[in-house]
């Protein structure tokens, strides 16, 4: 590999849980002197700021899930308007490698490197290969996994893929190793209820009302930090004032760090980012999967951890007030069993998944350029 050429092109959808990979890697290849840009839909906006030293490139995309007809002729349109637009940047930047992060918005630059000849590295952060993913596995170099099992529709996906773990950002990591402290009887236990990166309002709705219904002296310990639609926040605030919590809300947080290093016990959905950041914080959880996301991918991420004894399940249509407040009501009450499931969440932690993925990457271009072996280590 040439000095001069260590350019790599990272392209994801704008989601968080696209995204927050994609920031991740980006942190660990700048580190190793890659220079890296990120290609990515009108929404990677909002994550600009996220991404310091990295050139972030908006993309044409459409998705064809949505809009019926037109929204799929649309899309179709604009996915072909991306790719060529893809082709115009990689025959000028000439990268060494591309790297998808799954989402529609990382497709037109996928298959612009499959066309050019440049390595193409995929990373799922799912328990299933997303349908992007699917579409391009033909095609890829390699297949990087956040899950030790990880299901595709075709066996050429399987031969690909390589656990590597999904990258979370540094800031999680150094909370690794800290520990978990139950709360005792005279402390506070923080409560963090966490949507994704668009929030859910079955959580606003059944959360408040379920904690209104504790008995007064577990509410008197509770305070709760909850993310809400911007559509919720006032219901949900007017619910919170006339318990005996305390609380902060808010759309977005960007101290999440902190907020998990505080956390007793998170309620969330079980997207990627999040699976990976509790894991990493070794923090118990309820999980409640997004019914409706694509293949159920959220049932199957939240599987792996309920079936390794980190974390709790209750499906979406059983998630009631009811069910919700005997659950709290029961590990509110034990807090040795919320320390049993800590430990089996960090011991679900892949801490080493930036380094895991960006030596793959490495390796993939280093085959291109047929240079000597690399030096770093590749995950199993």
């Amino acid at each position: 590999m040439s000095e001069k050429n260590r350019h790599i092109v990272l392209a994801s959808g704008g989601t968080g849980g696209h995204i927050f990979p994609a920031r991740a890697l980006a942190e660990e290849l700048i580190g190793r002197n890659f220079r890296v840009t990120l290609l990515t839909d009108s929404r990677g906006e909002t994550y600009e700021d996220l991404f310091p030293g990295v050139d972030v490139v908006q993309i044409r995309a459409g998705s064809p899930s949505v809009g019926g007809l037109f929204g799929k002729i649309k899309a179709v349109f604009e996915l072909s308007a991306g790719t060529l637009q893809s082709l115009f940047l990689l025959r000028k930047e000439k990268p060494i490698a591309v790297v998808g992060f799954g989402g529609y918005p990382s497709m037109p630059p996928a298959a612009a490197a499959t066309l050019l000849g440049v390595p193409l590295v995929l990373h799922e952060q799912n328990a299933i290969l997303g349908r992007v993913n699917n579409l391009l596995a033909g095609r890829a170099a390699a297949i990087a996994t956040s899950f030790m099992h990880t299901d595709a529709n075709e066996n050429t996906a399987l031969v690909k893929m390589r656990f590597t773990g999904n990258p979370v950002r540094k800031e999680i990591l150094s909370l690794h190793g800290e520990g978990y402290c139950p709360a005792t009887n005279s402390e506070k236990f923080n409560l963090l209820v966490l949507g994704g990166s668009q929030g859910a309002t079955i959580l606003s709705d059944v959360v408040p009302a379920a904690i209104k219904l504790l008995p007064l002296e577990l509410q008197r310990r509770l305070h709760v930090t909850q993310q809400c639609r911007k559509e919720d926040l006032a219901q949900v605030e007017k619910m919170y004032e006339t318990a005996a919590i305390t609380s902060t809300l808010a759309t977005f947080f960007d101290n999440i760090p902190e907020l998990l290093a505080s956390c007793h016990l998170a309620i969330a959905r079980s997207g990627a980012s999040t699976m990976a950041e509790l894991a990493v914080a070794g923090r118990p959880a309820i999980l409640v999967p997004y019914k409706f996301a694509m293949d159920n991918h959220q049932f199957q991420n939240a599987k792996n951890s309920v079936d390794r004894g980190a974390a709790e399940l209750i499906l979406q249509d059983n998630f009631t007030v009811e069910t919700l407040k005997e659950k709290l009501l029961c590990m509110l009450s034990h807090p040795e069993k919320l320390k049993t499931m800590a430990t089996a969440t960090a011991q679900c932690a892949e801490v080493e998944a930036a380094e895991n993925l960006a030596d793959m990457v490495e390796e993939m271009a280093k085959k291109r350029t047929g240079g000597s072996q690399m030096n770093g280590k590749v995950a199993a």
